[in-house]
């Protein structure tokens, strides 16, 4: 009867699932060009965007972060590099096709990150990691920063700003 016991505390203890402590930041890309100068669909960040981007830097400084993640376009990588760069680290691509897959990979991962994604699926990523409901962002709003802590399997997200003028 012991064995027994001892069999079941074993398959209950590993069947419950580990959490990890997380923090992420998303944030959409900063302001960008209003058409890509070849004609197609990617452009770069205005100056504007630009020095958003240098802003997200100084904004996120005291945070150890861990990791940089961007999709594939020039507005987010330029967004994503600043911050990148100043610890060191190189800009980690993602695609938005399994959003909630990346969420998942992402839970599984002790640290901090920062994120950049698109208008779309930066508050689509902030809902998935916090397990609450986020609006669309307005096409014209390149402010938002979400930040979602996943305590011992507890999500909290507080929403900020990227204001710097």
């Amino acid at each position: 009867m012991k064995k027994i016991f001892v069999v079941i505390l074993a398959v209950v203890c590993f069947a419950v699932p580990a959490f990890a402590d997380g923090t992420y930041y998303v944030v959409r890309h900063a302001e960008k060009q209003a058409t890509d100068l070849s004609g197609g669909d990617n452009p770069v960040l205005t100056q504007k965007g630009v020095k958003r981007a240098a802003h997200i830097v100084s904004m996120l400084k005291n945070e150890p972060i861990k990791a940089v993640y961007s999709t594939e376009t020039y507005r987010t990588v330029m967004t994503a590099t600043p911050t990148a760069a100043d610890r060191g680290l190189a800009v980690q691509l993602f695609s938005t096709d399994d959003l909630a897959g990346f969420a998942d990979q992402l839970k599984a991962m002790d640290g901090t990150f920062l994120i950049v994604a698109h208008s779309s699926s930066t508050p689509d990523l902030a809902s998935l990691l916090s397990g609450t409901t986020q609006p669309k962002l307005a096409e014209t709003d390149y402010e938002q920063l979400f930040k979602v802590v996943i305590k011992d399997g507890v999500a909290t997200l507080t929403q900020t700003t990227t204001t710097f003028e």
